[in-house]
Order: structure tokens, then C-alpha cells, then sequence
């Protein structure tokens, strides 16, 4: 298989450094292994003293390592709240748009209808998805159009959330890179 790097997205930039670095370089490792190369935001950091928009410039920095990119690894896991990081959903509906192959993962194992309320309507009487997918039903859908998926870990969710340590499960992260190699894979063959 041909080297295909492979966009890293997910809440995990919002980690302490330590933990930040740690977590990248094992996914970074795992990839590796699929014969996929990770790129993640701290690859591409745009200089930030004295600039006038900082946040465009970090938007910019982002999207040219996708756009340098040829498949997505997205972290799901519900990140303040009970929905994954609204950035990395973003990203992973940029990178479908490019027709890219996409795997997620979320470590949460409570559906999406139960961390929100469990019930079919939420305190201000407005509907939930009532069918058990790990986040909103255009994630989890999207994916498999393609022929990806969103895959769940063993975690319930509580209350509080995820530690900043419970975001990544070494396990979850290679079925899920394992899963997107095959589907570079074929990508690379219906190519041909």
C-alpha cells in the first residue's frame, strides 16, 4: 500500500502538553503500523505572536494539513457536553466532502439519546434522536455512506465527562486505523 497520510482530529489539542504529546505520538505509532502516516494540528503550528486573528490563522494551519491529507481519524468522544468537539465535526464533514476515506471513534459506550436525557424529549419539550447511535445520526450515517463507521468504546459517560486521560483507548484507535487501511485500500485498488 502506498503511503497515505492521514489527518488526526479530535479534542485531544485541548489536552495538558504532556498528555497532548503522549496521546499523538501513540496514535501517530499505531498508524504507523497500518503503513498510514498521522498528521496532527501541532504539525502545522502558525506562528501566533502579534497576530492580529489568531484563530484564522490556526484554521488555516488545520485545513492545509487535511487538505494535505488522504483519509481522517476522528476522536469522537463527547467533549463538553454530551456531542464529540464541534471542531473535529467540522473536520470530519470537510474531509467527506473531499471524498476522503474517514474511521471514528468515540472511547463513550452510553448512546447519544441517553446522554442527553433518555427520554424522546428533552427538558424544553425539543426532540431526541431516539436511535441509540454513539452521536448525531448525520455523523454516525455519513461515515457509513462512505464506508466508514463510527466505532464505540466500553466507557459510560458520566456526569462530569471524560478525564482528559480517558480520551484515548489504545484498542479502539487501532480497530478504528486498522478499519481505515483497508478502506484506503480499497480506494487504491478501484483506482487502478
Amino acid at each position: 500500500m502506498t503511503n497515505r497520510r492521514i489527518y488526526l482530529a479530535g479534542p485531544e489539542v485541548f489536552l495538558p502538553d504532556g498528555l497532548r504529546e503522549q496521546v499523538e505520538s501513540s496514535k501517530k505509532a499505531i498508524l504507523e503500523e497500518f503503513g498510514l502516516t498521522g498528521l496532527v494540528p501541532s504539525d502545522n503550528t502558525p506562528e501566533l505572536e502579534g497576530a492580529s486573528h489568531p484563530a484564522f490563522l490556526i484554521y488555516q494551519a488545520n485545513r492545509e494539513l487535511m487538505n494535505q491529507s488522504q483519509g481522517l481519524l476522528a476522536n469522537l468522544t463527547p467533549f463538553r457536553g454530551p456531542s464529540a468537539d464541534v471542531g473535529t465535526v467540522f473536520e470530519l464533514g470537510y474531509m467527506i466532502a473531499r471524498g476522503c476515506p474517514s474511521m471514528a471513534y468515540t472511547v463513550c459506550s452510553t448512546p447519544y439519546n441517553e446522554r442527553v436525557s433518555g427520554m424522546e424529549r428533552d427538558a424544553n419539550g425539543l426532540t431526541i434522536e431516539p436511535f441509540g447511535l454513539s452521536d448525531n445520526l448525520m455523523l454516525d450515517a455519513s461515515l457509513e455512506a462512505q464506508g466508514g463507521a463510527l466505532l464505540r468504546g466500553n466507557r459510560p459517560c458520566s456526569p462530569e465527562g471524560f478525564r482528559p486521560e480517558d480520551y484515548f483507548d489504545e484498542a479502539l484507535v487501532r480497530r478504528a486505523a486498522e478499519q481505515l487501511a483497508g478502506l484506503i485500500e480499497r480506494q487504491v485498488q478501484e483506482q487502478l
